[in-house]
């Protein structure tokens, strides 16, 4: 379970982002039984959760400002986005994928923090492991349509023809969306392993998607705002 020193750093804030063997259950026996349920659809809707086992439908965010709720997110190469406010009192989990990103979940978040009379400069975001810029090839496509929506220089979205950094991008729009702190993990969920000998760290679609099993071949980054 990997930790975010921005995030670790609020007492009553819970959080981590799993690898392929953090079994959540046991991580966090007396949150995940209850937990609100997401139907991740690459897009941009975002959920404000009131109630344990809430079923959100479908959706790629989740915020809430009630206690004992674990907001959780599932990847296997795409970027799972945790966030708190600085003073633990509301907490969210994003899922951006490059279609997720395109589209502008992260913006589409900081608005659904104005339109609740909140900041994003009262909040800190931490970006999870996730393909990267080392593996992660897409089309000519994707890496134009980034840079003309964004105006992002290539060199940002593709550091090398075709490779994509979707983690840099994602951590560039959390900022521009004027986002206190944000810290992201370097690690690729397509090639990390702990060790040279090691098996691979995390799960992944593209680096597995003909041997995995969907659904269950994922890892869980989650959040929760601590009992009273």
């Amino acid at each position: 379970m990997l930790k975010s020193p921005i995030l670790d750093k609020l007492e009553n804030v819970i959080h981590g982002f799993g690898t392929r063997v953090d079994d959540m259950r046991a991580v966090f026996p007396d949150y995940w039984p209850n937990r609100p349920v997401q139907h991740e659809r690459h897009g941009t809707r975002i959920a404000v959760i009131e109630h344990a086992r809430e079923d959100c439908g479908e959706a790629d965010g989740m915020y809430t400002e009630n206690p004992n709720l674990l907001l959780s997110i599932a990847t296997a190469d795409c970027v799972p986005i945790l966030l708190a406010r600085a003073d633990g009192r509301a907490v969210a989990a994003l899922h951006a994928g490059w279609r997720g990103a395109l589209a502008g979940i992260v913006a589409h978040f900081a608005d659904l923090l104005r339109e609740r009379g909140d900041e994003p400069a009262n909040w800190n975001a931490a970006v999870g492991p996730s393909a990267g810029a080392c593996c992660y090839e897409v089309g000519e496509d994707v890496i134009k349509r980034f840079c003309e929506r964004y105006a992002l220089p290539r060199e940002m979205v593709a550091p090398r023809a075709r490779y994509f950094d979707l983690a840099r991008i994602v951590h560039q729009q959390l900022s521009l969306a004027g986002f206190a702190e944000v810290s992201t993990f370097g690690e690729c969920t397509m090639c990390h392993r702990a060790h040279n000998d090691a098996s691979f760290t995390f799960h992944s679609y593209r680096r597995d998607r003909e041997t995995r099993t969907p659904v269950v071949d994922v890892q869980w980054s989650a959040i929760a705002i601590k009992s009273p």
